[in-house]
């Protein structure tokens, strides 16, 4: 009886093809895809040392612990990946904000503007090499603060 259902669900794709269980056993029986794209969910992680982070030209902050989350406000094509197996590259984009103490203890001395307490929204992206195997990959990343962050306009170490 499963069978008989499974045979009869079908997905409809955005280019309007109907996608049945044979089209996924053909599929199957060609082998892997050259690249598959993936969204990227409820990604978060917590630094385990304090950073140094650049104010203006001249000055910086320690950040103490940063935690960073998935950017709620981030658009689909915020969390995206795509690896592609025959040239052997992952690309990840990942739309994250980041909090962390450092921000607090600059905001409460009163001479900085409290709008640095909003999250930090930081758009990071890897171009990574896949391990033979498929069993890991090596990253190079690379951070953006978006424009509407407070952070836009930072630069420096």
């Amino acid at each position: 009886m499963v069978d008989a259902q499974l045979r009869e669900m079908t997905v409809v794709t955005a280019d309007t093809d109907a996608l049945t269980m044979e089209a996924i056993q053909q599929r199957r029986q060609a082998g892997l895809a050259d690249e598959v794209i993936f969204a990227v969910k409820n990604l978060y992680g917590l630094s385990s040392t304090s950073v140094q982070l650049p104010l203006n030209d001249e000055c910086s902050i320690d950040s103490g612990q940063i935690c960073v989350t998935t950017d709620p406000d981030a658009g689909q094509s915020g969390n995206i990946g795509v690896i592609n197996f025959r040239q052997g590259t992952l690309k990840v984009r990942y739309a994250v904000q980041a909090v962390f103490p450092g921000l607090n203890d600059l905001v409460s001395g009163g001479h900085h503007d409290p709008r640095l307490q909003f999250p930090v929204r930081i758009v990071a992206t890897d171009d990574c090499t896949l391990t033979p195997g498929y069993t890991g990959w090596h990253a190079l990343g690379c951070l953006d603060f978006l424009p509407g962050s407070i952070w836009a306009g930072a630069s420096g170490g």
